[in-house]
């Protein structure tokens, strides 16, 4: 019987080494209503073209969301993008096993892309040589009047200057990450972490069980450099889950008045809210969930940890709402 632990996972060379996430892909049954929802989640239209939708948010990708009409009906997640670190990188992931290299040029930023299918069958691609949007030098925002520093107990920053703001949406910096609910756990998470420079910062086993992890949350190894505590994850399905399914997508805001603020927002425009605001345990950031006209779980997030390779992975059990969450609303079920 296969070992149902993660063994330890340590970056090499031979790996296809990724740079950031970049973009997902999902179908809707209702294109219409689903772009009417990403105004005001936060999302800016990049481009409409051959009947998808890129979106994007102020960040240096020139889109983080790909939309485009269902034919069947039903929603469907096309998979993550990251962008490779150099082309000789992304030539590595063309020699995967099934990879399909897609030619990009008549999309927003161009370049190339390889797509290759995980054993859970779900879709990792890679990108490489899209031309980047500028680094940003402020934040875009549709809910600050005026802002300056915050006045804590110890140091009052803002002197004479006040806090103005308003709802609006809740901006959007970029992609953060995704997760998926896998029928193949195993299976998948070796092959993320053999194939690509990912390497998990926490893993949890199951209850009363450390031979079988059940989750783990998966950050690129960039050396000396830091990145997001997690751009993936992997959770093992239930016995009952018919198929690999994502569980949701997740784009970062600036701070929490930026959040709280689109968070009522999205309240007062009808929106279907799943869980949130709160603050989880494993990544620290702040967060809240929605349900998108398709279906789709969506979340805004701030002030997530980001880590190295001096950051050492914690392995514990899983303690279900205890490990997801140190302050917020109840974990609901549907989560």
């Amino acid at each position: 019987m296969p070992s149902l632990v993660l063994p330890p996972v340590h970056n090499s060379a031979s790996k296809v080494q990724l740079a950031r996430i970049s973009h997902v892909y999902q179908t809707h049954p209702d294109l219409i209503a689903w772009k009417k929802f990403a105004l005001d989640f936060g999302f800016e239209i990049a481009a409409e073209l051959d009947g998808k939708v890129y979106l994007r948010g102020y960040g240096i990708d020139p889109y983080i969301c790909v939309a485009s009409q269902s034919t069947s009906g039903e929603k469907e997640f096309g998979g993550g993008a990251f962008v490779a670190k150099t082309e000789e990188d992304f030539k590595k992931a063309t020699l995967i096993d099934h990879a399909s290299v897609i030619d990009l040029s008549d999309t927003p930023g161009g370049g190339k892309m390889v797509s290759i299918p995980s054993p859970g069958g779900n879709t990792i691609h890679v990108v490489y040589g899209q031309e980047e949007r500028p680094v940003p030098t402020k934040v875009i925002s549709e809910t600050e009047v005026h802002k300056g520093e915050p006045n804590t107990s110890l140091l009052k920053s803002r002197k004479g200057e006040f806090q103005r703001f308003k709802l609006g949406p809740a901006m959007i910096h970029k992609l953060g990450h995704y997760g998926l609910i896998t029928k193949t756990w195993d299976e998948d998470a070796a092959f993320y972490t053999e194939k690509f420079n990912f390497v998990p910062s926490d893993v949890l086993h199951a209850p009363g069980n450390p031979d079988m992890d059940v989750m783990t949350f998966l950050h690129l190894d960039l050396g000396n450099e830091y990145s997001d505590h997690h751009s993936l994850f992997l959770a093992r399905a239930p016995p009952d889950l018919p198929a690999t399914m994502m569980h949701h997508t997740s784009y970062e805001v600036d701070d929490f008045d930026t959040q709280l603020l689109g968070h009522e927002y999205l309240l007062d425009k009808g929106y279907k809210l799943v869980w949130g605001v709160g603050r989880h345990i494993l990544g620290s950031q702040i967060f809240d969930y929605w349900k998108d006209p398709s279906g789709f779980t969506i979340e805004h997030y701030a002030d997530g940890d980001v880590v190295n390779k001096e950051t050492k992975c914690l392995r514990q059990e899983d303690q279900g709402p205890n490990s997801l969450s140190v302050w917020g609303p109840d974990l609901p079920e549907v989560f």
